[in-house]
């Protein structure tokens, strides 16, 4: 408040210098401006008075939201219709629970699915490289995916079964040697 008055005192001083001829009309002016200042919210005082100097000259250009009611139930601002969002089909679903067992010249690999045996060929694609294979099927509204990268060792061949209640996925091995891991480490 004392940074104000010696503020509004250095402005009148100021005023006085420039133009000493029109001391009463020097005060009318910083009446009116204190009068129209009390009008302002704090917000748009401090602004008009330091300007861009402002602690929130940055929120001073902001004032085209909706006035506050003074109530505190939410009310709608907007009464455009929603149109309603259709569930995607391309949901995707990571496999990440699966076993394996290792053979003399193949690799099984076991995912536990319930009605695995309902899903249609046309749902279920399994692609492969020497070195990793990539597993998919559809279920319901979504793709599961298996994708093994970095095999063990090199395979020859990927197949798939449909049981009743898994998917079994055999890789014939290129060299017939034990797999004591699925995945290189």
């Amino acid at each position: 408040d004392q940074l104000d008055i010696i503020s509004d005192f250095t402005m009148a001083g100021d005023k006085s210098n420039i133009d000493s001829d029109n001391d009463d009309t020097n005060n009318i002016n910083i009446e009116e401006s204190s009068e129209s200042k009390s009008n302002l919210s704090a917000l748009q005082e401090n602004i008009s008075k330091k300007g861009k100097n402002s602690y929130y000259y940055a929120h001073g250009n902001k004032i085209d939201g909706p006035v506050w009611d003074g109530k505190e139930e939410p009310r709608k601002l907007n009464e455009q219709s929603i149109q309603s969002v259709q569930p995607s089909t391309n949901l995707i679903s990571s496999i990440i629970e699966y076993s394996w067992a290792d053979g003399s010249n193949n690799v099984n690999i076991y995912i536990d699915f319930n009605n695995a045996d309902n899903i249609i060929d046309e749902d279920i694609s399994l692609s492969f490289t020497s070195s990793s294979i990539e597993f998919k099927f559809k279920s319901e509204d979504k793709e599961n995916v298996l994708i093994i990268s970095d095999l063990y060792e090199n395979i020859d061949k990927a197949a798939y079964k449909k049981k009743s209640n898994k998917f079994v996925i055999t890789l014939s091995k290129t060299v017939a040697t034990a797999w004591i891991s699925l995945k290189k480490t």
